[in-house]
């Protein structure tokens, strides 16, 4: 007999994990999708399920398999097929042990960064009974694969192991390009980390726990964290951009630069791990943000019932309610978790095919000389509203002007910060930031001469 904590853990794996290996296949495909809507073109729409076999399929009777109403849904199969079947190709001068083990180490910390989301808050399982046999016991469970207390500790941690197959990568490579990239996502994952564990390091200031769950609960029928530290928030989604190497922060595999950077020498599956681990890496980060900002599955701020509590009660199965109405709830909570994820996961990709790619100097310089100079600011004021016992739930304006306040004060301080412009306008003839007066004086040495 299983408790009922390690049942609806294990429904959960086999549940998720499935649904985001799924996810990600067709996340592609919306990537690309969105990349023809910035563009205005129409983008794939044409591939269907036959996959070139319309005799097969005619045969077998199955025609609808070759129509044209699944608006090219079978691109990602088409895709993933296509990696499969192709030539897995090592070079002969890399380190074949550790090149092999890289797409592997990228994947592993992308697949268990979800395993401490709270997807359906608390529910009250009533127990589980098969042919008179007892195979789950009744008892409170959370709606996660690990219930533990120090989640979002936990999401931190494994979030920055990725880098860690970035790198060996791009040295078990033995290619300057790789290497170069390595070297960037190295020093990428080491300048927004910083920020990142500062928010995470305010939340916890602000939520006095580090428990996944009881943040979630926290925010629920009240003001999410987004409402309390919208500067925050902005500065964690700049922060899970870099994390997962994505534009305007890919920089370690800047195609105009370094060919493909860290995955230069890769081919077929192993290339694609590489793409898997990136989507898997923007699901935890999108749920990371969901749950400090977002409110988790609560499903608007500050929207509660006339007994002042959540629309959603934190826990589906009690107080006398039928096994169905939980189950109806939890499912529910799990969508407007999933929802608000798919919703981030878009902006990610408006963001790709909208903002050019910054140059490594102006990556770093926006960590170290913005970023986490504002962290800190934030970190200290809410330090002090902490102490003078402004709880985030009753004084949450009091943090939003906090927020307001950090952030006016580092632009004013931002013009007058040292340093040399390395995009400094020279006046050259015929181009359209000619000056005038830098015109007139080469007229006039012109006609001296």
């Amino acid at each position: 007999m299983f408790s009922a904590q390690f049942f609806v853990s294990i429904v959960l794996i086999a549940v998720v994990q499935h649904m985001i290996l799924g996810a990600c296949a067709y996340l592609i495909f919306l990537e690309r999708k969105v990349a023809a809507w910035t563009q205005d073109r129409v983008g794939p729409n044409r591939t269907n399920f036959s996959f070139g076999q319309d005799n097969i399929w005619k045969k077998l009777r199955l025609n609808f398999m070759n129509t044209a109403f699944f608006f090219g849904l079978g691109q990602a199969l088409a895709d993933g097929i296509k990696l499969l079947v192709k030539e897995d190709y090592t070079p002969p001068h890399v380190d074949k042990i550790l090149f092999c083990l890289a797409p592997v180490l990228v994947v592993v910390p992308a697949i268990v960064g979800w395993a401490v989301v709270p997807w359906g808050g608390v529910y009250d399982f009533p127990g589980l009974t098969l042919f008179d046999y007892e195979i789950a016991e009744a008892g409170r469970t959370i709606v996660t694969v690990a219930p533990i207390s120090i989640g979002v500790i936990f999401m931190l941690a494994v979030s920055s192991l990725g880098v860690y197959g970035v790198v060996i990568a791009a040295y078990a490579s033995n290619n300057k390009y790789s290497f170069l990239g390595g070297l960037r996502a190295t020093a990428q994952m080491l300048s927004y980390e910083i920020p990142m564990g500062v928010c995470v390091l305010v939340a916890i200031l602000c939520f006095r726990s580090s428990d996944t769950t009881v943040i979630v609960a926290q925010q629920a029928g009240g003001a999410w964290g987004i409402m309390a530290h919208p500067l925050l928030a902005i500065i964690f989604f700049i922060c899970v951009l870099a994390e997962t190497n994505r534009a305007p922060f890919d920089l370690a595999e800047a195609e105009q630069e370094l060919v493909g950077g860290f995955h230069t020498e890769y081919s077929s599956m192993k290339w694609a791990l590489f793409f898997l681990a990136e989507y898997m890496h923007m699901i935890a980060g999108s749920a990371f943000f969901t749950i400090l900002f977002l409110g988790g599955w609560d499903i608007a701020p500050m929207f509660t019932t006339m007994s002042g509590m959540s629309l959603l009660p934190e826990v589906a199965g009690a107080a006398g309610q039928p096994w169905w109405l939980a189950l109806l709830i939890v499912f529910i909570k799990f969508n407007v978790f999933v929802g608000k994820i798919t919703l981030l996961l878009f902006i990610m990709m408006w963001i790709r095919w909208t903002l050019p790619r910054f140059r490594f100097d102006q990556l770093m310089k926006l960590a170290w000389r913005g970023l986490i100079p504002i962290t800190l600011a934030v970190m200290v004021g809410t330090g002090l509203l902490v102490y003078m016992k402004f709880d985030i739930a009753n004084y949450w304006w009091m943090y939003t002007l906090l927020n307001v306040i950090v952030a006016v004060g580092a632009a004013a301080i931002a013009p007058y910060m040292p340093g040399k412009s390395t995009n400094r306008r020279i006046p050259m003839a015929g181009s359209r930031f000619y000056p005038p007066e830098a015109a007139d004086a080469t007229k006039a040495a012109q006609a001296t001469i």
